[in-house]
């Protein structure tokens, strides 16, 4: 049987029955968390407590005596045992005196070992939901989550310095905080952050350390707080539950914010030669261990071997990151790879990314590495992991804690040179092809044209012989490549009156091709005398946008898009194409009749058709290509038709913004503007008695290579997700 009385503030109650009592008895813990229940109170100055324990019964009175009022109130608890956490249950109501009555309720479920608390705080334990009470009755006990009261201003500690180290992905606060009654603080302790903009529920670890300009009642302490630089950057004060009392921190202006490197120069010597031992100064010495990106490879200096190598990175405005390279590490040893840059954290997910062989890796290293699948290599897209002015490079955690860096270097590549650079080297068939283009191709690309349409440019006119007054429609042409098809196509336009009625608009969008066009320009009006335009790009745009440079030039009332490799066989071609038009209101668009050199059908409509090689993707083919062409009359309604040769009302035109210029190059930009007709109610559709010759893509002769044919599964890409997708779900077959 252990009678005590001790009389002073809430503070000194504390402090006395912690020296009083042995830490690891277990009433020595029941009195030191009564005494923090006082201390929350906010007991005034005289309270008296009296403690009285019985081994034999378990049971636990305490005497709380107000000096005010000379009342002295009796609480009895009996001690429950036999589950992780040691706890004190009520026995029996009993009234309590002023101050400490409105937490007596929460005591039976609050006072607990000090691990055990934190445990029922984080979730992370499971704590029965009954123990065994007096005479055998039941009681629950829920866990509650981490409540933090007000701390006054007189025991408040304070915060000397804080910043951030992006090495620790953390915030790291250095100061003192009134003595606690634990020498050792858990691993994660329930916090809150007050900042400017709000509070911040999170965790913290603490670990303490003797200041010589701090009288006994204070300690000097080390807290780190995990997050990104946002987090903390309005900091105000923080408060801390530590064995169930409230602990706070706050800034004053003496308070002072660091930068990563002085941070780091003032907490590593704390940790390592004044900090108390602990298993939170283990902790926090490991996590300042990390060495700092310095711009040097430091991956040879891992535990476990990692060998990666990044051979292309290029940069997808606005934060876009493509990186094509390789990897041969131990992958159970591996945490995570990053890329950072700046503030930026990006975790490379190598299963969103597309496995590239690499034979020639294998070749050069399988065998010191035990690796034989030629699929080491890889290409992955990160939107988020570029910084403008930053340099970025890439981070390997293992499971030890170590990190290591590499160096990335930034491509130079912009434009279709980059989208060349992403596409090149890839297989692309089957059931790959969506989550190819889902996670990496297709942002990739996106990211890359909107860029490249971004690009300030130029546009020149030059006028060759006088244009109509009015004329009756107004030919958009690009021109890239075989730039020789102009001279063809005037000649063949001359020979024909109705041409004269024209207005020739010629769209160069092969920069390279200016000189040569321009001499080759004048000789054909000085042959042919057949007025026309040029307008010159200071920049490859694609056949969308360069059509749209001829749109908004235009000057005739209908305007018709050809393609340089088109020839027209019927006499006032443009002329019936319009009366067509004008006798069928509903039609949108029309287009001839289109022929191979060999008089075969190249184009007479187009439809649409599932290709199963290419992941069962919907694609463009023509109606009767290959075949001899039929006698039949009348017009001739289709799905869509092809911009080789499409004419349509130039206001219609410009109301639907011409061709969308995401497309890259020319594939499906017709497609897409049929689609935008149909959506109007309007149909399109092809004139079989009006003939042209059409010699199909040979104006893009020089853009061969594999990488052309998935910079068009690109384009199908877009088209499916634009106008199929959102078909086939709305039927029930997505």
């Amino acid at each position: 049987r252990i009678s005590e009385w001790m009389t002073g503030s809430p503070l000194e109650l504390r402090r006395q029955i912690a020296t009083r009592t042995r830490r690891r008895d277990c009433w020595g813990l029941a009195v030191r968390t009564y005494g923090e229940i006082l201390r929350r109170a906010g007991g005034s100055s005289g309270t008296v407590v009296r403690t009285e324990v019985c081994a034999a019964s378990h049971n636990l009175r305490l005497h709380y005596v107000n000096l005010s009022t000379h009342r002295v109130t009796p609480v009895r608890w009996r001690w429950v045992p036999g589950y992780p956490s040691t706890s004190f249950m009520r026995r029996r109501p009993c009234r309590v005196g002023a101050g400490v009555g409105r937490y007596a309720p929460q005591l039976a479920c609050r006072i607990v070992e000090r691990t055990g608390m934190l445990d029922v705080m984080s979730g992370r334990q499971k704590i029965p939901r009954t123990v065994a009470r007096a005479g055998g009755k039941k009681a629950a006990i829920a866990p509650c989550r981490p409540v933090f009261d007000e701390v006054s201003a007189s025991e408040h500690g304070h915060i000397d310095v804080y910043g951030h180290l992006q090495e620790s992905a953390g915030w790291w606060l250095v100061g003192w905080l009134p003595r606690p009654f634990i020498a050792e603080a858990a691993l994660a302790l329930p916090a809150q952050l007050d900042t400017t903009q709000g509070v911040l529920d999170t965790t913290a670890v603490l670990t303490f350390y003797e200041r010589p300009d701090l009288d006994q009642s204070r300690v000097g302490v080390v807290v780190y707080v995990p997050g990104g630089r946002r987090v903390g950057a309005a900091l105000q004060r923080l408060r801390v539950l530590i064995d169930g009392a409230t602990y706070g921190m706050e800034t004053t202006l003496s308070t002072s914010r660091s930068d990563d490197r002085a941070l780091y120069d003032l907490v590593r010597p704390m940790l390592v030669f004044q900090a108390s031992a602990s298993a939170s100064r283990a902790h926090l010495r490991a996590l300042t261990s990390r060495v700092g990106y310095v711009g040097t490879d430091t991956l040879a200096a891992l535990s476990a071997v990692v060998a990666l190598e990044i051979d292309e990175a290029l940069v997808c405005p606005p934060h876009g990151l493509v990186l094509r390279g390789w990897r041969l590490c131990a992958s159970e040893r591996v945490v995570a790879i990053r890329v950072r840059a700046g503030n930026r954290s990006t975790t490379i997910d190598f299963s969103q990314a597309i496995a590239v062989a690499r034979p020639d890796v294998i070749a050069a290293l399988g065998a010191t590495y035990g690796a034989y699948d030629p699929a080491v290599g890889f290409l992955v897209y990160l939107p988020e992991a570029y910084a403008a002015d930053e340099s970025p490079y890439v981070e390997v955690e293992l499971d030890s804690g170590e990190r290591a860096y590499k160096a990335i270097a930034l491509s130079r590549k912009q434009g279709l040179a980059a989208i060349r650079a992403v596409l090149e080297g890839l297989e692309c068939r089957y059931a790959d092809l969506d989550p190819m283009y889902d996670t990496v191709l297709g942002p990739a690309v996106q990211a890359l044209n909107t860029q490249r349409l971004a690009q300030p440019f130029a546009v020149e006119a030059v006028a060759y012989g006088t244009a109509p007054a009015n004329p009756s429609c107004s030919l958009v042409i690009p021109l890239y490549g075989r730039i020789d098809y102009l001279e063809y196509q005037i000649a063949l336009l001359s020979a024909d009156p109705a041409s004269r009625t024209l207005d020739l608009i010629y769209v160069l969008d092969d920069p390279p091709q200016r000189h040569a066009l321009l001499t080759l320009a004048a000789a054909v009006y000085a042959r042919f005398r057949l007025p026309f335009r040029l307008l010159l790009s200071s920049s490859n745009r694609g056949f969308g946008p360069a059509s749209n440079l001829g749109l908004q030039a235009a000057q005739a009332p209908y305007v018709a898009f050809v393609n340089s490799d088109v020839f027209p066989v019927t006499l006032g071609w443009t002329d019936r194409l319009i009366a067509t038009l004008q006798k069928h209101p509903k039609l949108g668009a029309i287009g001839p009749r289109l022929l191979y050199e060999d008089g075969s059908v190249q184009h007479e409509g187009c439809y649409y058709q599932p290709l199963p090689e290419y992941g069962g993707w919907t694609f463009v083919e023509h109606t009767h290509k290959g075949r001899r062409p039929s006698a039949a009359a009348g017009l001739l309604v289709a799905e869509m038709i092809t911009a080789a040769c499409l004419l349509l009302p130039t206001k219609l035109a410009r109301e639907l913004r011409g061709f969308d210029e995401d497309y890259v190059i020319g594939d499906f930009e017709d497609a897409d503007l049929c689609r935008r007709l149909y959506e109007r109610k309007q149909t399109v559709g092809v004139d079989p008695s009006i003939v042209c010759h059409h010699l199909e893509r040979q104006s893009q002769a020089r853009l061969d290579g594999h990488w052309r044919m998935n910079l068009t599964l690109y384009n199908a890409w877009l088209h499916q997700r634009r106008w199929i997708a959102p078909v086939n779900a709305q039927r029930g077959t997505a």
